[in-house]
């Protein structure tokens, strides 16, 4: 069984790491993936038209790498606190987080993906969306969303 968790570091991801796993059978593998989103300097400029000069090459290729770097310290938190025998694998990918965590689960062949939940709302995920909705209703294989806490 190859099991993905996504993650962006934050405790809900790593209570989702931490409470599921030992709750399946040992995974042949373990990929765990965190989604870099492209700086909001890289599209400044371009939203109307009208708003202020586009940002300058290097300053969106520092803004990336720091958006890479914090991706591989969120990988590095998740990673730390699995405590599974499988083999774990790595992997920054960058885009929109749903739809970007759905198509390395179906190129990687992934058996389930577990993504943490920090629960805030109807009205929130009314107006900004939800990552794990998303992937309940996309995602090519079982998905599993721990809430926030639910390991305690």
């Amino acid at each position: 069984m190859k099991v993905m968790i996504g993650t962006d570091g934050s405790e809900a991801a790593l209570d989702a790491a931490r409470t599921v796993l030992p709750l399946l059978a040992r995974p042949d593998t373990v990929l765990v993936v965190c989604v870099a989103e492209a700086p909001t300097i890289a599209a400044e400029g371009f939203e109307s038209g009208f708003a202020g000069g586009v940002a300058a090459p290097e300053e969106i290729d520092a803004a990336w790498a720091v958006a890479n770097q914090e991706a591989a310290q969120a990988l590095e938190r998740t990673v730390g606190v699995l405590g599974t025998g499988a083999p774990v694998e790595t992997l920054v990918e960058s885009g929109d987080i749903g739809p970007t965590l759905c198509a390395v689960a179906a190129e990687q062949g992934a058996d389930l993906l577990v993504v943490g939940s920090r629960g805030h709302g109807a009205l929130r995920r009314a107006l900004l969306g939800s990552v794990s909705t998303h992937l309940v209703n996309h995602a090519p294989c079982p998905v599993v969303v721990a809430r926030e806490g639910a390991g305690e």
